[in-house]
């Protein structure tokens, strides 16, 4: 036997081929529904089985039970077996497959043995299951004995015992659950105990199974050929296993409903006869108890008493339908009962409370009947329902409270009086007190009587009135004043009837008074409001379908009609005919009859049809039916209003067209100016390039800078009008803010540096890197608030600080030492054309729109800009930007320049001067040009010959140039010729003039004056050459690298005197700085380090000492990323600049001394009696350019400067600043 066992037990699962084993799930599923309902099954049999009392239907129940949950396991085995497919055919011996069923059978009767005793110990439940899960093990493996296949059948040990365990264990649960469960008496539903026990059954058996499963290996060779009916003949098999244990369950239900059915047959014979006997004598409610209380018996009036229906109370004690306490006695009073045979309440009636089923309590006459029988003692209860004469009396109480309630509830007195002369009371409800200040007792004594405390004349009117009612039987209804206690006057509303005898006499009267004294105020207060509206306000009332029913006298004054002409006509006479017909009228009246309120200002017709404006209120008034009865219309007269409503239309229009005037002026100034100015400054700058003697040099560039001057106001005049209209653009790109704030301060330097101010930049570190945002008007913003400081500032400094303040929002302050702004004109400064007072404009020139610029920019920009300042001692201007952080970008450090290859252009333009300037600039730079004066001459050009490109001017005789374009575009089109470039040339700044010649065909578009560098610009881009270079790329990086520009030089100061002179003072002044600078390398202080270089940076970049300024950069540059390894080679390259700009500086002077005039002649007194007639000249607002180049020439070089202010001040004709410079000019000559 031993050896047998072996044979079955594999130990190495790896030693031999397995086959790979797969379920079908449904199938799965199908076992484990089989074993639960087999379970369940069982077990509702066993529960009707306790139930037996006939000795023989018990064990047969118990057997029935067990064949059919032997049955399932069975059903549940073979069709999990079938589940599983193995890649090999399988067959069953008969034999064994039948036998399998038994031990399982077994195992389940002995359980449900068990299981069927009232007290079962915790050894005999595990005992049983232990047998049961040993069943089901020994079921299962017979079962898998059974098959027969090519492959070996072999067990994993451990898998084995755990399948046994885990069948034991889920067994006994099940076991002690339903043992557990039965035992609930009511707590639980018994179908509740009888499916959990057999949900935790089916899973003991399921379980065990396919862990038994697992324990099983198959050793052999897959069967690939396998026909696709094999899983269908596992289907057809398990639902006729299905089907057969559906049967044997069936027939095991019915065994046991047939055993049940003779116990219950015999049970209701015996109750037949005791039944029939009580219910014979029942008129009420009857409930028959035992000994024990519980009820045997419930007739239908007691279940309609209580709610319970009698399968619902039978066999439960009678004290469910008692409320405490007689519900927890009601045991002990029978068990003294029958201990002592004394009946308290047998025979007895009383009343008391019955519980229903809902919890509810009701009241019931009770009567207790003892019954003896053969075999047993019964109780017989009777129950009369109390509960419709306790309503009764509830309701007859109630009423009476309620009565109480009303009367003491009415909003006055409720009486009933006799009808005599003191009208006696006989009733009268207590809140008499509150009206009359007497008591109800005073007037049922006597004491006072109505009539007593009733105004005489009020009686006198109203005693007919009452008598007539009740004479007529009728109700009435009087209001008259009384007297109170406390002698107030008060107002009362009485409304009462006759109460009559058999003899249709009367002899009292029912009624009740209402204090109408706050009522007869509030109607007063109202009639007077309604007057005051009356009087003021016109108001008419209309029917729903628009008929006018009434109307005040303000509105048929209003409208010229009196009453009579208007009641009954349409409210359609009042409006125009077109109006009336209007769908917007119909929609207004439809929208009244749904009950809207209207509202609006309309036009309305007066009797002689003079027109009359409206403000009106349309009002629709429901009656007690909730539905629309009329509309009143409330109106008042807003004619006066309208016609000063269209006056400011009309001077609004005015206004704008005295702006689109403006506009259009300005735009038209713009053109006419900028045509000669654009020949003046070409001209003079062509004249520039040219060899001139230097009084004729001054001459050319005084006429080219006062041009640009007239220019720069003119474009500020511009860019006011545009902000004004809002159409300014702003272009933003990313831009350094160090780099912008370096260029606005090195333009002003020089200016400050001439009045001998100290311009200072201050930047906090957190503000370096670069921005997103409009970097030209920032610019543009800065330079107006520093010139404007630099100008109202004679000594002291004028600084620029830059910092951030919230997160994404740059702060500029411009901080001078200047004049000052007194605090009644601050707000001013702002207004166009306005200054701090009128003498500024003639002291310090200037028009005012500088301010007035800044502002429209900065909120242009989203910003916000203010100022602060006290007379005297300087004034702040605060600019805060929302300015995103930008992206940093390469930045060209050259004079980049557009080199153009030789072109045929044909220039078109009606001015002469124009097109001689545009022909010499060009044929200057190898071009070929072709002039004509209008647009019809440039048509007939451009059909005879090619062009490259073609720089047309807009407004021409004959044909313009928007149409010449046109027409060039159409040609092109119809000889199929590739586009030819334009770009118009005009003096226009209006967006609109671009619009329109970029719809006309232009490509591009330059300003007038040209500017040859812009020009060449937009010639590139239209011509897309892209050859961007610099011509001269071999001088350029010489100039870098070369001591000091002369030329540049030059240009910033002025005069090549002035410049030199500065060239010295910066090497005495320098020496010293640069020692500083040594020192702060040496000991790496890079922030030190950092703003020397920077400052020192702008200095020589003022002066043109290139080589310096590119060190110093490169200085900064190290010492903001704090390269220490780069530091050294710089200062050493410093060190040699230092020394090569002092040899080049001292040989400039050695030639100056060399080439230089004597002027040995020229005394002092000399060159100050010049200047004394040159002061004499100024106040009298004259010039002499004569003068000027004498005393230019006499002047010793370190004064040359000072000169210089003179000389501008001058040329700009502020006669009054020459005047301070002359006079600070003799100060330092002395």
């Amino acid at each position: 036997m031993v050896e047998l066992f072996k044979s079955y037990i594999v130990r190495d699962d790896s030693l031999a081929t397995l086959l790979i084993s797969t379920y079908e799930p449904w199938l799965i599923v199908l076992s484990y529904v089989i074993a639960v309902c087999s379970s369940i099954l069982a077990f509702q049999l066993l529960r009707l089985a306790k139930d037996q009392s006939f000795a023989i239907s018990k064990p047969i129940s118990i057997l029935s039970s067990s064949v059919s949950l032997g049955a399932g396991i069975w059903a549940m085995h073979f069709i999990g077996m079938l589940a599983l497919n193995i890649c090999t055919e399988v067959k069953y011996n008969p034999f064994i497959t039948i036998f399998s069923m038994l031990p399982g059978t077994l195992a389940c009767y002995y359980a449900l043995h068990l299981l069927s005793e009232d007290n079962l110990s915790h050894q005999r439940i595990i005992a049983g299951g232990v047998i049961v899960g040993a069943g089901i093990g020994l079921m299962h493996y017979t079962g898998m004995l059974a098959m027969q296949m090519s492959a070996l059948l072999r067990f994993n040990l451990n898998w084995v015992l755990l399948s046994i365990i885990v069948a034991i264990s889920l067994a006994t649960l099940s076991l002690w659950l339903g043992a557990a469960l039965s035992n609930q008496k009511g707590k639980l539903p018994k179908s509740t105990g009888v499916i959990i026990s057999g949900l935790v059954m089916g899973s003991a058996i399921t379980a065990m199974h396919y862990t038994g499963m697992a324990s099983a290996r198959f050793i052999g060779e897959s069967n690939t050929s396998l026909p696709d009916t094999f899983d269908g003949h596992a289907a057809s098999m398990s639902l006729g296993i299905t089907l057969v244990t559906l049967l044997i369950g069936i027939l095991a239900a019915s065994v046991n409903a047939l055993a049940r059915y003779k116990q219950t047959l015999a049970t209701l014979q015996a109750s037949e006869t005791r039944l029939s006997t009580i219910l014979n004598t029942a008129i009420d409610g009857i409930i028959t108890i035992n000994t024990k209380g519980n009820i045997l018996s419930f007739n239908t009036v007691a279940e309609q008493l209580f709610g319970w229906k009698a399968d619902e109370v039978i066999g439960k004690n009678i004290n469910i339908l008692m409320p405490n306490p007689h519900h927890s006695n009601h045991d002990d009073y029978l068990k003294d009962y029958l201990k002592s045979g004394q009946a308290k309440i047998i025979g007895v009636g009383r009343e008391v409370e019955g519980l229903r089923k809902d919890g509810s309590l009701f009241p019931i006459r009770l009567a207790i009947g003892k019954v003896v029988l053969s075999d047993e003692t019964l109780f017989v209860g009777f129950i009369t329902d109390l509960t419709p004469r306790r309503e009764m009396e509830i309701a007859v109480r109630e009423k009476d409270e309620q009565l109480q309630s009303m009367i003491a509830n009415i909003p006055g007195i409720a009486f009933r009086c006799n009808y005599n002369s003191n009208w006696s009371m006989q009733f009268i409800s207590n809140r008499v007190l509150q009206l009359t200040g007497w008591e109800a007792q005073d007037f049922l004594d006597g004491t006072i009587h109505f009539p007593k405390i009733t105004n005489p004349e009020d009686s006198a009117r109203i005693l007919p009135t009452v008598e007539a009612a009740v004479k007529n039987h009728q109700h009435y209804n009087v209001e008259y004043r009384i007297t109170d206690r406390n002698g107030e006057e008060k107002w009362v509303s009485e409304f009462g009837s006759g109460i009559y005898d058999e003899n249709n006499n009367i002899t009292m009267l029912d009624g009740v008074i209402i204090d109408i004294t706050e009522s007869k105020r509030r109607n007063a207060a109202y009639q007077g409001i309604v007057r005051a509206i009356n009087y003021s306000t016109s108001i008419a009332e209309f029917s729903v379908d628009g008929l006018i029913l009434t109307a005040n006298q303000n509105f048929l004054s209003l409208l010229g009609y009196t009453l009579e002409e208007v009641i009954g006509l349409h409210h359609s006479i009042l409006c125009s005919e077109e109006d009336a017909r209007s769908v917007r009228y119909k929609n207004k009246w439809k929208s009244l009859r749904n009950g809207e309120f209207v509202h609006g200002e309309f036009l309305r017709l007066g009797k002689d049809k003079r027109e009359v404006w409206i403000n009106a209120f349309y009002s629709p008034v429901k009656d007690f039916d909730n539905k629309i009865s009329k509309v009143i219309m409330f109106m008042i007269d807003i004619t006066e209003r309208k016609k000063m409503e269209n006056d400011l239309r009309e001077a609004k229009n005015i206004a704008e067209q005295a702006a689109s005037v403006k506009s259009t002026f300005l735009a038209n100034m713009s053109h006419e100016i900028r045509t000669p100015m654009n020949a003046i400054i070409g001209f003079t700058e062509l004249m520039l390039d040219t060899e001139m003697k230097p009084d004729q040099q001054s001459y050319v560039s005084t006429i080219n800078n006062s041009a640009k001057s007239l220019l720069h106001l003119l474009n500020d005049i511009l860019d006011s009008a545009k902000l004004e209209k809002g159409m300014l653009e702003l272009e933003s790109f990313d831009f350094s803010m160090n780099e912008l704030v370096d260029s606005v301060i090195s333009t002003l330097w020089l200016q400050a540096r001439k009045k001998e101010l100290d311009l200072q930049l201050e930047i906090s570190d957190d503000v370096t890197g670069y921005y997103y945002g409009s970097a030209h008007r920032i610019r543009q913003v800065l330079m107006n608030l520093l010139g404007n400081a630099i100008k109202f500032t004679d000594t002291g400094a004028v600084k620029l600080k830059v910092y951030t303040q919230d997160q994404g929002t740059v702060r500029f302050d411009v901080i001078d030492t200047g004049i000052g702004i007194a605090a009644d004109r601050l707000d001013a400064i702002f207004e166009p054309f306005t200054q701090a007072d009128a003498s500024m404009s003639r002291r310090f020139g200037g028009t005012g729109l500088g301010t007035t610029i800044s502002k429209q920019l900065v909120e242009a920009m989203g910003g916000t800009i203010n100022a602060t300042s006290q007379l005297g001692t300087g004034s702040c201007f605060s600019i805060s930007l929302p300015l995103k952080k930008g992206e940093e970008k390469e930045q060209l450090t050259l004079d980049l320049v557009t080199k153009l290859p030789p072109l045929r252009i044909l220039v078109a333009d009606d001015i002469a001067q124009n097109r001689e300037l545009l022909n010499i600039i060009l044929i200057r730079d190898g071009h070929e040009v072709t002039l004509v004066s209008n647009g019809e001459e440039a048509l007939e050009q451009f059909a005879n010959h090619p062009f490259d490109i073609i720089l047309m001017d807009v407004q021409m005789p004959k044909v313009d140039g928007l149409t010449a374009t046109r027409r060039i575009r159409m040609l092109e089109l119809e000889n199929n010729t590739p586009r030819t470039p334009i770009i118009a040339l005009t003096a226009s700044v209006l967006e609109e003039d671009r619009l329109a010649a970029k719809e006309a065909g232009m490509d591009g578009f330059a300003t007038k004056p040209i500017e040859l560098a812009n020009l060449t610009r937009e010639m590139a881009r239209v011509l897309n050459v892209n050859d961007i270079q610099a011509p001269n790329a071999a001088i350029e990086k010489e100039s870098l690298e070369a001591d000091f520009r002369t030329d540049r030089g030059i240009a910033l100061w002025g005069s090549e005197q002035i410049y030199y002179t500065q060239l010295k003072q910066f090497i005495h002044q320098h020496a010293q700085a640069l020692d500083a600078v040594r020192q702060a390398a040496t000991t790496n202080d890079f922030a030190l380090l950092n703003g020397l270089a920077h400052a020192h940076k702008g200095v020589t970049a003022n002066l043109s000492i290139s080589k310096l300024q590119r060190i110093y950069g490169e200085i900064e540059s190290a010492t903001h990323h704090q390269n220490k390894q780069l530091l050294p080679s710089l200062i050493s390259q410093l060190e040699s600049a230092w020394q090569s700009l002092i040899t080049a500086i001292q040989n400039v002077a050695t030639q100056e001394t060399n080439d230089a005039t004597p002027h040995d002649d020229q005394s002092a007194s000399q060159i100050m009696a010049l200047i004394h007639q040159l002061r004499e000249l100024t106040v009298k607002a004259r010039l002499d350019d004569t003068l000027m180049q004498d005393i230019s020439t006499a002047m010793p070089a370190h004064l040359q400067l000072e000169l210089s202010i003179v000389s501008n001040a001058l040329n700009e004709f502020e006669f009054e600043q020459a005047l301070m410079a002359i006079d600070k000019l003799i100060e330092k000559f002395n």
